[in-house]
Protein backbone atom coordinates (compact mmCIF):
# COMPACT_ATOMS: atom_id res chain seq x y z
CA UNK A 1 0.00 0.00 0.00
CA UNK A 2 1.41 3.37 -1.27
CA UNK A 3 0.31 7.31 0.43
CA UNK A 4 1.46 9.82 -2.16
CA UNK A 5 1.81 13.60 -1.32
CA UNK A 6 -1.28 15.72 -1.22
CA UNK A 7 -0.65 19.07 -3.95
CA UNK A 8 1.69 21.36 -1.57
CA UNK A 9 -1.29 23.92 -2.79
CA UNK A 10 -3.47 21.99 -1.07
CA UNK A 11 -1.32 22.10 2.08
CA UNK A 12 -0.96 25.86 2.04
CA UNK A 13 -4.73 26.58 1.46
CA UNK A 14 -5.97 24.31 4.04
CA UNK A 15 -3.30 25.81 6.92
CA UNK A 16 -4.15 29.31 6.13
CA UNK A 17 -7.69 28.56 6.33
CA UNK A 18 -7.68 26.54 9.46
CA UNK A 19 -5.57 29.58 10.93
CA UNK A 20 -7.72 32.49 10.26
CA UNK A 21 -10.42 30.69 11.87
CA UNK A 22 -8.66 30.77 15.10
CA UNK A 23 -8.70 34.38 16.74
CA UNK A 24 -6.94 34.87 20.22
CA UNK A 25 -5.65 37.16 22.20
CA UNK A 26 -3.48 37.21 25.65
CA UNK A 27 -3.46 38.72 28.61
CA UNK A 28 -1.13 39.26 32.03
CA UNK A 29 -3.77 38.84 35.15
CA UNK A 30 -2.53 38.55 38.49
CA UNK A 31 -4.18 35.75 40.55
CA UNK A 32 -5.93 37.46 42.70
CA UNK A 33 -7.67 39.40 39.55
CA UNK A 34 -8.56 36.07 38.05
CA UNK A 35 -9.55 34.29 42.12
CA UNK A 36 -11.91 37.57 41.19
CA UNK A 37 -13.26 36.23 38.25
CA UNK A 38 -13.73 33.05 39.10
CA UNK A 39 -15.90 34.08 42.53
CA UNK A 40 -18.03 36.43 39.91
CA UNK A 41 -18.41 33.38 37.39
CA UNK A 42 -16.77 35.33 35.10
CA UNK A 43 -14.21 32.13 34.48
CA UNK A 44 -15.86 28.98 34.17
CA UNK A 45 -14.62 25.93 35.24
CA UNK A 46 -16.64 22.82 33.96
CA UNK A 47 -18.12 20.37 37.26
CA UNK A 48 -16.89 17.53 35.47
CA UNK A 49 -13.53 19.02 34.14
CA UNK A 50 -13.02 20.25 38.06
CA UNK A 51 -13.64 16.43 39.60
CA UNK A 52 -10.45 15.73 37.55
CA UNK A 53 -8.52 17.70 39.60
CA UNK A 54 -6.05 15.37 40.28
CA UNK A 55 -3.13 17.12 41.65
CA UNK A 56 -1.75 15.68 45.10
CA UNK A 57 -0.83 18.17 47.88
CA UNK A 58 2.87 17.83 46.77
CA UNK A 59 2.02 18.69 43.68
CA UNK A 60 0.05 21.45 44.96
CA UNK A 61 3.07 22.77 47.35
CA UNK A 62 5.46 22.40 44.93
CA UNK A 63 3.18 25.03 42.41
CA UNK A 64 2.58 27.19 45.54
CA UNK A 65 6.29 27.53 46.05
CA UNK A 66 7.15 28.17 42.62
CA UNK A 67 4.86 30.99 42.50
CA UNK A 68 6.65 32.46 45.91
CA UNK A 69 9.94 32.19 44.78
CA UNK A 70 8.68 34.17 41.07
CA UNK A 71 9.68 30.84 38.85
CA UNK A 72 7.83 31.38 35.73
CA UNK A 73 5.15 29.37 34.87
CA UNK A 74 3.08 28.33 31.84
CA UNK A 75 0.23 30.38 30.76
CA UNK A 76 -3.35 29.32 31.48
CA UNK A 77 -5.58 28.83 28.38
CA UNK A 78 -9.51 29.83 28.13
CA UNK A 79 -12.30 30.11 25.50
CA UNK A 80 -14.36 33.09 25.54
CA UNK A 81 -17.91 32.17 25.29
CA UNK A 82 -20.33 34.53 23.37
CA UNK A 83 -21.04 36.42 26.98
CA UNK A 84 -17.52 37.42 26.91
CA UNK A 85 -17.16 34.71 30.33
CA UNK A 86 -13.74 32.45 30.20
CA UNK A 87 -14.41 28.72 29.95
CA UNK A 88 -10.89 27.22 30.98
CA UNK A 89 -9.08 25.25 28.67
CA UNK A 90 -5.76 24.17 30.33
CA UNK A 91 -4.18 24.72 33.37
CA UNK A 92 -7.17 23.12 35.20
CA UNK A 93 -4.27 21.73 37.96
CA UNK A 94 -2.37 25.11 37.89
CA UNK A 95 -5.37 27.09 38.58
CA UNK A 96 -7.50 24.89 40.63
CA UNK A 97 -4.58 24.14 43.06
CA UNK A 98 -4.78 28.29 43.50
CA UNK A 99 -8.02 28.30 44.35
CA UNK A 100 -8.01 25.55 46.73
CA UNK A 101 -5.45 26.72 48.57
CA UNK A 102 -7.23 29.97 49.12
CA UNK A 103 -10.44 28.25 50.18
CA UNK A 104 -12.92 29.06 47.35
CA UNK A 105 -12.89 26.03 44.68
CA UNK A 106 -16.54 25.63 44.27
CA UNK A 107 -17.62 21.85 43.54
CA UNK A 108 -14.54 20.57 45.66
CA UNK A 109 -14.80 22.19 48.84
CA UNK A 110 -13.53 19.37 50.42
CA UNK A 111 -10.02 20.04 48.45
CA UNK A 112 -10.32 23.52 49.90
CA UNK A 113 -8.17 24.77 52.68
CA UNK A 114 -4.90 22.65 52.71
CA UNK A 115 -2.17 22.81 53.97
CA UNK A 116 1.53 22.91 52.25
CA UNK A 117 4.17 20.42 52.40
CA UNK A 118 8.05 20.77 52.80
CA UNK A 119 8.99 22.57 49.96
CA UNK A 120 11.63 21.18 47.80
CA UNK A 121 13.80 24.82 48.10
CA UNK A 122 11.51 26.13 51.19
CA UNK A 123 11.83 23.48 53.56
CA UNK A 124 10.41 25.79 56.47
CA UNK A 125 7.15 25.79 54.10
CA UNK A 126 5.45 22.61 55.98
CA UNK A 127 2.00 22.79 57.88
CA UNK A 128 1.62 26.19 56.82
CA UNK A 129 -2.36 27.15 55.77
CA UNK A 130 -3.60 29.69 53.49
CA UNK A 131 -4.69 32.04 56.61
CA UNK A 132 -1.20 30.61 58.53
CA UNK A 133 0.65 32.19 55.78
CA UNK A 134 2.10 35.94 56.85
CA UNK A 135 -0.34 38.91 54.97
CA UNK A 136 2.71 39.75 52.73
CA UNK A 137 3.08 35.86 51.19
CA UNK A 138 -0.54 35.90 50.93
CA UNK A 139 -0.61 38.85 48.97
CA UNK A 140 2.83 38.12 46.82
CA UNK A 141 0.77 35.21 45.35
CA UNK A 142 -2.29 37.03 44.89
CA UNK A 143 -0.33 39.63 43.03
CA UNK A 144 1.93 37.42 41.31
CA UNK A 145 1.00 37.41 37.77
CA UNK A 146 0.22 34.33 34.58
CA UNK A 147 -0.14 34.45 31.11
CA UNK A 148 -3.63 34.27 29.64
CA UNK A 149 -4.22 33.03 26.26
CA UNK A 150 -7.40 34.13 25.04
CA UNK A 151 -9.09 32.05 22.45
CA UNK A 152 -12.30 34.45 21.47
CA UNK A 153 -15.59 33.11 20.56
CA UNK A 154 -15.73 33.42 17.46
CA UNK A 155 -13.26 30.65 16.95
CA UNK A 156 -14.30 28.00 15.10
CA UNK A 157 -15.93 25.09 17.75
CA UNK A 158 -14.31 22.17 17.08
CA UNK A 159 -10.69 23.64 17.85
CA UNK A 160 -11.83 23.58 21.20
CA UNK A 161 -11.41 19.79 21.65
CA UNK A 162 -7.81 20.59 19.79
CA UNK A 163 -6.60 23.13 22.23
CA UNK A 164 -7.48 20.84 24.98
CA UNK A 165 -6.04 18.13 23.80
CA UNK A 166 -2.93 19.82 22.57
CA UNK A 167 -2.13 22.81 25.38
CA UNK A 168 -3.51 20.15 28.46
CA UNK A 169 -0.34 19.71 30.33
CA UNK A 170 0.72 19.58 34.15
CA UNK A 171 1.51 16.75 35.84
CA UNK A 172 -1.45 14.82 35.64
CA UNK A 173 -2.89 15.46 31.82
CA UNK A 174 -6.38 14.34 30.75
CA UNK A 175 -7.12 11.70 28.67
CA UNK A 176 -8.84 12.63 25.23
CA UNK A 177 -11.97 11.04 26.42
CA UNK A 178 -12.56 12.81 29.54
CA UNK A 179 -11.93 16.25 27.61
CA UNK A 180 -14.42 15.01 25.12
CA UNK A 181 -17.02 14.16 28.00
CA UNK A 182 -16.27 17.45 29.52
CA UNK A 183 -16.82 19.59 26.22
CA UNK A 184 -19.97 17.79 25.02
CA UNK A 185 -21.69 17.14 28.65
CA UNK A 186 -22.48 20.76 28.59
CA UNK A 187 -25.07 20.04 25.08
CA UNK A 188 -26.63 16.95 26.37
CA UNK A 189 -25.60 14.04 28.79
CA UNK A 190 -27.27 11.56 27.03
CA UNK A 191 -24.57 10.28 24.77
CA UNK A 192 -22.21 10.47 27.88
CA UNK A 193 -24.02 8.15 29.78
CA UNK A 194 -24.83 6.12 26.53
CA UNK A 195 -20.83 5.10 26.04
CA UNK A 196 -20.94 4.70 30.25
CA UNK A 197 -23.36 2.14 29.79
CA UNK A 198 -21.89 -0.03 27.42
CA UNK A 199 -18.66 0.65 29.09
CA UNK A 200 -19.76 -1.29 32.46
CA UNK A 201 -21.25 -3.84 30.38
CA UNK A 202 -19.41 -6.78 32.69
CA UNK A 203 -18.68 -8.97 30.03
CA UNK A 204 -17.25 -6.09 27.60
CA UNK A 205 -15.16 -5.47 30.62
CA UNK A 206 -14.06 -9.01 31.18
CA UNK A 207 -13.01 -9.16 27.37
CA UNK A 208 -11.00 -5.38 27.51
CA UNK A 209 -9.16 -6.82 31.21
CA UNK A 210 -8.40 -3.10 31.41
CA UNK A 211 -5.86 -1.53 34.14
CA UNK A 212 -7.03 0.35 37.11
CA UNK A 213 -5.93 3.34 35.47
CA UNK A 214 -7.50 2.58 32.34
CA UNK A 215 -10.84 2.20 34.03
CA UNK A 216 -10.29 5.50 35.50
CA UNK A 217 -8.86 7.86 32.54
CA UNK A 218 -12.09 6.34 30.56
CA UNK A 219 -10.54 3.91 28.11
CA UNK A 220 -13.59 1.48 28.08
CA UNK A 221 -15.68 4.62 26.85
CA UNK A 222 -13.29 5.70 24.52
CA UNK A 223 -13.20 2.24 23.28
CA UNK A 224 -17.29 2.21 22.88
CA UNK A 225 -16.85 5.39 21.09
CA UNK A 226 -14.32 4.23 18.93
CA UNK A 227 -16.72 1.04 18.24
CA UNK A 228 -19.36 3.44 17.85
CA UNK A 229 -17.46 6.11 15.33
CA UNK A 230 -16.18 3.02 12.88
CA UNK A 231 -19.02 0.35 12.34
CA UNK A 232 -20.82 1.30 8.95
CA UNK A 233 -19.56 5.17 8.84
CA UNK A 234 -16.01 4.13 7.14
CA UNK A 235 -16.42 6.61 4.36
CA UNK A 236 -16.79 9.20 6.90
CA UNK A 237 -13.59 8.91 8.31
CA UNK A 238 -11.88 12.13 7.37
CA UNK A 239 -9.09 12.20 9.86
CA UNK A 240 -6.72 10.60 11.98
CA UNK A 241 -8.82 8.38 14.33
CA UNK A 242 -8.40 10.82 17.36
CA UNK A 243 -9.94 13.76 15.14
CA UNK A 244 -12.66 10.88 13.68
CA UNK A 245 -14.11 10.23 17.10
CA UNK A 246 -14.40 13.86 18.23
CA UNK A 247 -16.32 14.92 15.47
CA UNK A 248 -18.64 11.69 15.64
CA UNK A 249 -19.32 12.65 19.53
CA UNK A 250 -19.93 16.24 18.73
CA UNK A 251 -22.50 14.91 15.76
CA UNK A 252 -24.37 12.43 17.99
CA UNK A 253 -24.35 14.63 20.65
CA UNK A 254 -26.33 17.56 18.94
CA UNK A 255 -28.38 14.65 17.03
CA UNK A 256 -31.64 13.97 18.69
CA UNK A 257 -32.52 10.42 16.12
CA UNK A 258 -28.93 9.14 17.02
CA UNK A 259 -29.22 5.43 16.57
CA UNK A 260 -28.28 4.32 20.14
CA UNK A 261 -30.27 1.03 20.42
CA UNK A 262 -28.74 0.17 16.97
CA UNK A 263 -25.70 0.21 17.99
CA UNK A 264 -26.46 -1.20 21.80
CA UNK A 265 -27.59 -3.84 19.84
CA UNK A 266 -24.84 -4.65 17.83
CA UNK A 267 -22.13 -3.98 20.11
CA UNK A 268 -23.25 -6.18 22.87
CA UNK A 269 -23.83 -9.38 20.13
CA UNK A 270 -20.11 -8.92 18.51
CA UNK A 271 -19.38 -8.94 22.44
CA UNK A 272 -20.96 -11.94 22.81
CA UNK A 273 -19.21 -13.78 20.57
CA UNK A 274 -15.73 -12.72 21.23
CA UNK A 275 -15.78 -12.79 25.22
CA UNK A 276 -14.77 -16.79 25.39
CA UNK A 277 -12.00 -15.92 23.38
CA UNK A 278 -10.30 -13.40 25.89
CA UNK A 279 -8.38 -10.22 25.98
CA UNK A 280 -5.42 -11.63 24.36
CA UNK A 281 -7.48 -11.74 20.79
CA UNK A 282 -6.70 -8.20 20.93
CA UNK A 283 -2.91 -8.02 22.11
CA UNK A 284 0.50 -7.90 19.83
CA UNK A 285 3.22 -10.45 19.63
CA UNK A 286 4.28 -8.30 22.51
CA UNK A 287 1.18 -8.82 24.85
CA UNK A 288 0.35 -5.45 24.53
CA UNK A 289 -3.65 -4.19 24.04
CA UNK A 290 -3.47 -2.97 20.24
CA UNK A 291 -6.46 -1.11 19.01
CA UNK A 292 -5.54 -1.52 15.37
CA UNK A 293 -6.46 -5.31 16.12
CA UNK A 294 -9.31 -4.16 18.64
CA UNK A 295 -10.96 -1.59 15.15
CA UNK A 296 -10.31 -4.66 13.06
CA UNK A 297 -11.71 -7.76 15.28
CA UNK A 298 -14.63 -5.43 16.50
CA UNK A 299 -15.51 -4.16 13.40
CA UNK A 300 -15.21 -7.03 10.63
CA UNK A 301 -17.15 -9.13 13.43
CA UNK A 302 -20.13 -6.39 13.93
CA UNK A 303 -20.42 -6.40 10.14
CA UNK A 304 -21.05 -9.97 9.68
CA UNK A 305 -22.06 -11.00 13.24
CA UNK A 306 -25.14 -13.18 11.82
CA UNK A 307 -22.76 -15.55 10.01
CA UNK A 308 -21.08 -15.90 13.80
CA UNK A 309 -23.64 -16.75 16.32
CA UNK A 310 -22.70 -20.61 15.50
CA UNK A 311 -19.83 -20.91 14.49
CA UNK A 312 -16.85 -22.34 17.15
CA UNK A 313 -14.86 -20.23 19.03
CA UNK A 314 -11.79 -22.25 18.15
CA UNK A 315 -12.47 -21.68 14.15
CA UNK A 316 -13.00 -17.54 15.24
CA UNK A 317 -9.79 -17.76 16.94
CA UNK A 318 -7.83 -19.42 13.86
CA UNK A 319 -9.11 -16.73 11.59
CA UNK A 320 -7.68 -14.44 14.06
CA UNK A 321 -4.42 -15.56 14.23
CA UNK A 322 -3.89 -16.85 10.82
CA UNK A 323 -5.81 -14.15 8.49
CA UNK A 324 -4.99 -11.00 10.61
CA UNK A 325 -2.10 -11.06 13.53
CA UNK A 326 -0.17 -13.17 10.95
CA UNK A 327 -0.28 -11.17 7.72
CA UNK A 328 2.55 -8.88 7.30
CA UNK A 329 0.81 -6.32 5.37
CA UNK A 330 -1.66 -5.48 8.51
CA UNK A 331 1.36 -5.74 10.73
CA UNK A 332 3.15 -3.32 8.77
CA UNK A 333 0.50 -0.83 9.10
CA UNK A 334 -0.17 -1.31 12.58
CA UNK A 335 2.79 0.23 13.92
CA UNK A 336 3.72 3.68 13.70
CA UNK A 337 1.28 6.28 12.19
CA UNK A 338 -1.35 3.29 12.70
CA UNK A 339 -4.37 5.39 13.85
CA UNK A 340 -3.76 7.70 10.36
CA UNK A 341 -6.59 7.55 8.12
CA UNK A 342 -5.89 5.55 5.26
CA UNK A 343 -4.35 2.65 7.46
CA UNK A 344 -7.58 2.95 9.66
CA UNK A 345 -9.42 2.15 6.41
CA UNK A 346 -7.20 -0.15 4.52
CA UNK A 347 -7.33 -2.55 8.01
CA UNK A 348 -10.94 -2.21 8.13
CA UNK A 349 -11.43 -2.67 4.67
CA UNK A 350 -9.39 -5.83 4.99
CA UNK A 351 -11.35 -6.64 8.19
CA UNK A 352 -14.41 -6.94 6.36
CA UNK A 353 -13.00 -9.65 3.18
CA UNK A 354 -11.80 -11.53 5.85
CA UNK A 355 -14.85 -12.13 8.13
CA UNK A 356 -17.30 -12.14 5.42
CA UNK A 357 -16.08 -15.61 4.61
CA UNK A 358 -16.27 -17.55 7.54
Amino acid sequence: MEFKLADPEDLGHEIEETRNNLSTDRLDMSFGEIISMYERNEVIIDPDFQRLFRWSEYQQSRFIESILLGIPIPPIFVAEDKKGRWELVDGLQRLSAVLSFFGVLKTLPERNNWTLQEGDIIRTLENYSCKDLPLKFQLNIKRSTCRIEIIRWNSQYDMRFELFNRLNTGGSPLTSQEIRNCIYRGISSKFNEFLKKLADNPEFDRLISPTRKQREELYLEELVLRFASLYRNLSNVKSSIDQHMTYFMKNAVEDSNFSYNIIEDIFLKTVSVLKPLGSEIFCSPQKHFATGLYDMIMIGMAEHIGKYSNISHQKIMRKINEEIKADKEIKRLSGRGADSRNRIIYRLEMADKIFSKV
